[in-house]
């Protein structure tokens, strides 16, 4: 492994990132599965994703409504409970710390300098595609082993997937990206609905 190639890849790396960084809005849709080596049992969800200025929203449909927003000093979770249970939406807040940055893991493998919070341990042309291992730079995220995969040509983001401390594989597999010239603010500004229980994170 020549320092040549270990140059590539941060800079592949970091022309998706600044692609992403570059756009006004960012929006994409995201499959998320979760195999749990414990249960030995996968989850899948279904959803879509949007970035712009640092901040996210996250809006899963399957298997259960679920919305995620960072609004750059804030995340909010919210759980929608099933029809058949019923009971108010579940509203977790809290600051980005220790305990959440996995939360915001997407947002600064996309949004931000990655060589910041990772580095680049071996890279694999595959199908046309990059995939690249990666390890992070601090003990504080709970991310074992990361992989996250490129298309060098389209310049975007395919895939990421990691392990987190006790064994689970959460894949994310991004498809219909989309770069727009126009932000829209609403989309990362959150108020709680009426009704819920918010609790802290």
């Amino acid at each position: 492994m020549g320092t040549h190639a270990a140059t590539t890849e941060v800079s592949a790396l970091q022309k998706v990132a600044k692609k992403y960084r570059a756009a006004k809005l960012v929006e994409m849709s995201v499959e998320k599965s979760v195999k749990s080596e414990l249960l030995g049992k996968e989850t899948k969800y279904s959803g879509k994703i949007y970035l712009g200025n640092g901040k996210f929203r996250w809006e899963n449909t399957t298997p259960e409504k679920t919305l995620l927003v960072f609004d750059g000093t804030t995340i909010w979770s919210e759980q929608t409970p099933p029809k058949e249970f019923g009971g108010p939406v579940q509203v977790a807040k809290g600051k980005v710390d220790k305990k959440n940055r996995s939360h915001v893991l997407i947002s600064s493998l996309l949004g931000a300098d990655l060589s910041k919070n990772f580095k680049v341990i071996k890279e694999y042309a595959t199908g046309g595609l990059l995939k690249l291992d990666v390890e992070p730079l601090y003990d504080d995220l709970f991310v074992k082993s990361l992989t996250v995969v490129l298309d060098p040509e389209a310049n975007t983001m395919k895939e990421i997937s990691y392990k987190d401390d006790i064994g689970n594989l959460t894949t994310m597999s991004f498809s219909d990206v989309k770069f727009l010239k126009k932000e829209k603010k609403s989309l990362f500004k959150y108020q709680p609905p009426k009704g819920a229980q918010v609790t802290d994170l």
